[in-house]
């Protein structure tokens, strides 16, 4: 400092006078009124392009070839369609209905056989097992079911846990035999029927028809009793707080054993439930941040899931405690005004713990028995492990409170390396699953048929309420599905008349819904949608399927659309049926997610009669009016044939079924389609006329001819090679203007794409530029163009990374046709691809001519870098060579510092999170647990349940924990993979958009890496396009700035759980199912303390011994 205050001043002033132009890009830089005459003239060219594009001449032509327009009745509409959608629907729940009867009658007629075999067995066929009675040879493809069946026979699927040949499944396999015939007739009757099935609360499930089971997984982990639609089917919702002991006994294996229990029954839980998890040791608190209830929908289920994985052993135990602590949680529950929180029917505590002499009595008197007793708490009570501690106080809870008790033992895996040393010594009760080079041993007993605890008052009522569950991924192939259930109950003359025996299910696909859609008056970018009562949406446009993955996200409504309060309203209208129409302001993204617009849309809304669905439909602004169309006549099918197969253009056609029998896929190229249809038309139009009178081929006969016109005039326009004599004329679009014939061209292709899928492409070698928006509906760009009807769109190919060396950028430049015959209506969108060099040529060419010397334009690269930017912030053009293979890109990437500044004065975003998205688990890890932790997760809710099945392995479990173990302990490796593999997850993102507040330019000055180097920018809006105008000054030295950096988020990026603010969320409106069947006093609890085990054979005993020793020594 001292040798800094000695240093001459007017030197000082020298030395910063000498470096200023060195350190300081500002010099000579053009201000905004040179900025303004630049764009101005950038605006007149671009107007001019219509002499090349031109869309008013093509929308008289469309005028010319229809009998006008036909205004859109949205409400007609969505009615109609809901009509059609319920009459499908009821079709299923009638077939449904039948097949109950059928089921209940076949059951009360079976005379249980005790020593029944797999031989005793009629047409039985084993879904996982193709060998067994030859399954894979009566299967045959089936286009409808996507895979091979017999539409003559059922199959059977029995869970990896289930022992195939006990007498209470080979039984329930005999009567639910008679299903088959009652299947078929359905199947018959309504040929648009696909998946019938019955789950039994055995554990197999019947599907029909017979098919091949799919594996999702190298282990099969399906049981049908786990399936969302099987819970919700078999019983009313629930209020469930699971209690859970973490004192310092139950620490190992028994907490290890309660973590696992715990996430089985999660999964049993629906959307229509609610659920809290307690722990409790000398206190009691609430795991996790959620505190009280919360929807047991998907996300927080993951969550809860998550956090128990957290729980550890420590301190005493003290049950009244937690008990306290559980009915303090109900209390305040109950006395909740928080809308849309609670099922309000069963009331239930699931108490996991090692047992002990506490059994809350003096809790029970006070907070439980003094309630009326259709008001009580049910309580199930589990006792985890192999502790000595007694249960006898444990299953006295279950039983004072209308629940049951159950012991969970631990289960032992052992390590095998020759399967058939042993198989010999294996009697029928004792089972062997293998896997990899893993023997899983299992001693049975016949187990008990269990009773859902929860179905007894609705069976003893003989309700029989049809149920309609949240979507899912058909595990058989459909895709997304709903099923609609219906309870069967045991009505056996000698059985209990509360007892249920499984739930029948139809599945009907969202496809099977959306067929009614009326796209044809919708437009690109209209659509239907429905959500339930819980406003999970059903189906709706953006709405991701993920046919590898098997969970499937509760999409609310709001997380799927933009939320605003009036979408909130209309929510709630959706879920109490009302119907209405709306106008509402609202952003939606473009079809590849890069691009955000602010538009009124209307929709409208009506419930679909006897279901729990609403019915929705959305119109943009510019879809209020169709074009009349005439009838397809055979005179024009001859044409259309000629018209395809004229050469001087090419014809892309959108993989759609243009007529009613086509085959056609959308992973199908557009050769492949075209050719399909000429086929069609030459060989099947005289047979079957009515096969080709289409929307689509009405419409795209109309194209066609629209299109031989237009192509016309383009060639011509190519022909003139037209040059450039002054600077304020049109530049050359179709030709460089080097003078030469053989010049390069500056448009690559021309094209025309319509209504009816075709896109007309000039010249043919051309055709691959525009393959992959060979789906006009389905591309952004066509989108956007129609929204943005009176504007140039100019759209640069979206890329997350630079372009390599070798690819030379290009630009698309789009404007709508509009047709003029009494209303505006959108017909189809014209465009050209042209090269990056020519957009930079003419930015640079107007800069330079029509500005002042002294200042810098867009040609001095070295001092002034100059964009074209579009309205999501993606870079069109740049004069500098080094951001050539920039373009594509987010702004943010290309120059953080200049994005920075441009955020919140010309642009705004819209941030969202994307609960659908995938993300990739590397599989890089191992798991050193138990082979047994693995394999109870499957089922645990319902085998857990079953005491003498737990008995059983309670016998083998002693014999290889305090055998087996005293002669070898290695860990056993129960999971890896090097696999990389997808998994749901949630995902951030940013969409940019000009602020509608920006008023025409803005200009600054940019402090890049604090250092002595400044930036000044100058924007400018650029007139009837998407376009953005910036001239900066170029790059400080040594200095780099990222998109993070400045909190520029744009891709979508992983958000943890945490990031999610689950804990915070507030719940939304819902509406309970209208009925609750939790109560009848006519139930009666027997068995409610765990059965009494049929003594497990010494014989067997003494073999699990010899062989846990055996295998001891071979390892």
């Amino acid at each position: 400092m001292a040798t800094m205050s000695a240093y001459p001043t007017h030197r000082m002033f020298l030395l910063v006078f000498l470096l200023l132009p060195v350190f300081s890009a500002g010099v000579n830089m053009p201000d905004k009124t040179h900025v303004k005459t630049w764009v101005e003239q950038l605006s007149r060219s671009i107007e001019d392009f219509e002499k090349n594009l031109p869309f008013t001449t093509i929308g008289k032509t469309f005028d010319n070839k229809t009998e006008g327009v036909e205004k859109v009745d949205g409400m007609a509409l969505i009615q109609e369609m809901a009509e059609k959608v319920a009459q499908m629907l009821e079709n299923k729940t009638e077939a449904l209905k039948r097949a109950v009867t059928v089921a209940e009658s076949a059951a009360a007629n079976h005379n249980f056989t005790k020593d029944i075999t797999e031989s005793n067995l009629v047409n039985y066929y084993k879904s996982k097992d193709p060998s067994y009675n030859d399954l894979s040879s009566i299967l045959t493809p089936n286009e409808k079911f996507r895979q091979s069946v017999n539409t003559t026979v059922s199959s059977v699927h029995i869970p990896v846990e289930i022992y195939e040949k006990d007498p209470d499944i080979l039984n329930a396999l005999m009567w639910s035999h008679e299903l088959d015939k009652v299947f078929t007739e359905n199947y018959e009757d309504d040929k648009e029927i696909l998946w019938q099935y019955f789950g039994s609360q055995t554990g197999f499930m019947r599907s029909f028809p017979a098919s091949l089971w799919k594996m999702t997984d190298d282990v099969d982990l399906y049981d049908v009793r786990r399936r969302p639609w099987y819970t919700q089917g078999s019983s009313s919702p629930k209020d469930m707080l699971i209690l859970i002991d973490t004192s310092g006994s139950v620490v190992g294996q028994s907490l290890q054993l309660m973590i696992v229990a715990v996430k089985s029954i999660l999964d049993t839980l629906g959307e229509n439930d609610f659920v809290q998890i307690v722990k409790f040791s000398n206190k009691a608190e609430t795991v996790g941040c959620m505190q009280g209830f919360v929807q047991a929908n998907y996300r927080n289920k993951k969550y809860l899931s998550s956090v128990v994985d957290n729980l550890e052993a420590n301190n005493m135990a003290n049950i009244s405690k937690g008990l306290e602590y559980a009915f303090n949680q109900f209390d305040a529950f109950e006395n909740s005004t928080e809308a849309g929180v609670g099922a309000h029917c069963n009331k239930m505590i699931m108490l996991l713990t090692d047992g002990g002499t506490d059994n809350g009595d003096e809790v029970f008197k006070r907070r439980n028995f003094n309630r009326p007793l259709q008001d009580r708490v049910r309580v199930f009570t589990y006792a985890v492990g192999q502790n000595p501690n007694p249960t006898k106080d444990i299953a006295w809870m279950a039983c004072a409170n209308r629940g049951r008790f159950s012991e969970i033992p631990a289960m032992g895996a052992i390590r095998a390396r020759v399967q058939d040393y042993l198989s010999h010594l294996v009697s029928d009760r004792l089972e062997i699953t293998s896997g990899d080079d893993y023997l899983l041993y299992r001693i049975f007993t016949d187990p008990r048929e269990y009773v859902p605890v929860l179905s007894r008052p609705a069976a003893l009522q003989d309700i029989k309420e049809l149920k309609w569950g949240n979507i899912y991924n058909d595990s058989l192939g459909l895709g997304m599905v709903v099923t609609v259930t219906l309870p069967v109950y045991n009505r056996a003359p000698s059985g209990s008349n509360q007892t249920i025996l499984g739930v029948m299910g139809i599945d009907v696909t969202t496809e099977q819904m959306k067929h009614f859609s009326p796209a044809w008056k919708l437009g690109p970018s209209g659509y239907t949608f429905a959500i339930n009562t819980n406003g999970y949406v059903i189906f709706h446009p953006r709405l991701k399927i993920h046919n590898e993955i098997e969970d499937t996200p509760n999409l609310d409504f709001l997380d799927i659309e933009s939320e605003n309060d009036k979408k909130e309203q209309l929510r709630q209208d959706m879920i109490d049926g009302k119907s209405k129409e709306e106008e509402i302001t609202t952003f939606v993204s473009s079809q590849d997610g890069n691009h955000v617009l602010e538009e009124t849309r209307k929709y409208f809304y009506t419930p679909i009669g006897n279901t729990s669905f609403s019915l929705g439909l959305a119109l943009p602004r510019y879809q209020n009016y169709v074009m009349k169309l005439t009838d397809f006549t055979e005179a024009k099918a001859k044409e259309m044939i000629n018209l395809l197969r004229e050469q001087d253009t090419a014809k892309l056609l959108a993989p759609w079924k243009y007529y009613k029998s086509s085959s056609v896929t959308q992973n199908q190229n557009s050769s492949v389609v075209v050719e399909d249809l000429i086929a069609a038309l030459e060989n099947n139009y005289s047979q079957t006329p009515d096969n080709f009178n289409t929307e689509e081929m009405r419409q795209l006969y109309v194209d066609m001819k629209v299109s031989k016109s237009t192509f016309s005039m383009v060639k011509d326009l190519m022909a003139l090679k037209m040059y450039r004599p002054r600077s304020d004329d049109l530049h050359t679009l179709f030709y460089s203007s080097d003078g030469n014939d053989t010049g390069t061209t500056n448009t690559t292709a021309v094209f025309l794409a319509t209504y009816g899928g075709l896109t007309t492409v000039y010249p043919k070698h051309e055709a691959v530029v525009m393959e992959s928006y060979r789906d006009p509906w389905q591309s952004a760009y066509f989108r956007r163009a129609l929204h943005y009807d009176q504007n140039f769109m100019f759209h640069a190919p979206y890329t997350l990374g630079p372009l390599d060396n070798e690819t030379t950028p290009t630009v698309m430049v789009t404007h709508a046709v509009i047709g003029s015959k009494l209303q505006s209506t959108p017909s189809a969108v014209v465009g050209m691809v042209v090269t990056h060099d020519f957009l930079v040529e003419h930015m640079n060419e107007i800069s330079a001519t029509s500005g002042s010397s002294s200042v810098n334009s867009c040609k001095d690269v070295d001092s002034a870098v100059c964009f074209l930017v579009d309205d999501g912030a993606f870079v069109v053009a740049a004069n500098h060579p080094d951001y050539k293979q920039q373009i594509g890109r987010f702004l943010g990437h290309v120059d953080a510092g200049l994005m920075s500044q441009l955020y919140g004065d010309v642009y705004l975003r819209v941030e969202e999170v994307d609960y659908q998205a995938t993300c990739i688990n590397w599989g890089n890890q191992t798991s050193a647990a138990s082979l047994g932790f693995r394999i109870p997760s499957v089922n645990l809710l319902f085998e857990i349940l079953t005491f003498n099945w737990w008995n059983s392995i309670w016998t083998w479990t002693m014999v290889n924990l305090n055998v087996y173990s005293w002669f070898s302990s290695p860990p056993t490796v129960t999971a890896f993979t090097n696999e990389p593999k997808e998994y749901i997850c949630s995902k951030k993102k940013a969409q940019y958009y000009f602020n509608p507040n920006f008023k025409e330019d803005t200009n600054g000055i940019i402090y890049p890496c604090d250092e002595n180097c400044t930036r000044d920018y100058v924007a400018r809006r650029v007139p009837k396009s998407n376009l953005l105008f910036v001239v900066i000054s170029s790059t400080c030295p040594d200095c780099y700035e990222s998109a993070n950096s400045k909190n520029l988020i744009q891709e979508p990026v992983e958000m943890q759980i945490a990031d999610q603010d689950v804990c915070n969320q507030t719940a939304r409106y819902r509406r309970n199912p209208a009925k609750c069947y939790d109560f009848d006093d006519r139930e009666t609890n027997p068995g409610c303390g765990g059965p009494i085990s049929t003594p497990v054979s010494v014989l067997l005993v003494v073999i699990a011994t010899v062989l846990t020793l055996a295998l001891a020594r071979l390892s």
